[in-house]
């Protein structure tokens, strides 16, 4: 196991920055602008220095822009990840299921996924994720 077993740690979530709403105000404004000076002088992925600049505590050296945060209904706003290993064998409530959206991120085959997504909710095909395999 190494020295990992020794290590205590925690993490708690982060946000995908796919879908998110900000209201004008100071704190948003430091916060996006925290997070366009990292990305356009660091060498690392937006969403992970999108995170770091939310959840990151104030210590010396660093002000967090101290942002409200928080998380829509995650059956209304969804990723492809609830839809296609969860909701999908849920019997009733995913015949009954009208999601707000869905963020088809989970999945390397988007495309396909994405054509399936729209025949269940758009055309009504209870049977359009049928093909993907099981809890995938």
């Amino acid at each position: 196991m190494g020295w990992a077993r020794y290590a205590h740690s925690m993490r708690v979530f982060v946000f995908n920055s796919g879908l998110f709403y900000i209201r004008a105000t100071q704190a948003s404004m430091d916060l996006l602008n925290k997070v366009i000076h990292r990305v356009e002088t660091e060498n690392g992925w937006d969403q992970a220095l999108f995170n770091e600049c939310i959840f990151f505590p104030s210590h010396p050296g660093y002000k967090d822009p101290s942002v409200t945060r928080r998380v829509l209904d995650f059956e209304l706003f969804m990723n492809s990840k609830t839809l296609f290993k969860f909701l999908r064998y849920s019997g009733q409530k995913y015949i009954d299921h009208r999601p707000v959206m869905i963020h088809v991120n989970y999945h390397s085959n988007k495309f396909e996924r994405m054509g399936a997504v729209v025949k269940r909710y758009v055309d009504g095909d209870l049977k359009a994720l049928d093909d993907f395999p099981v809890r995938s």
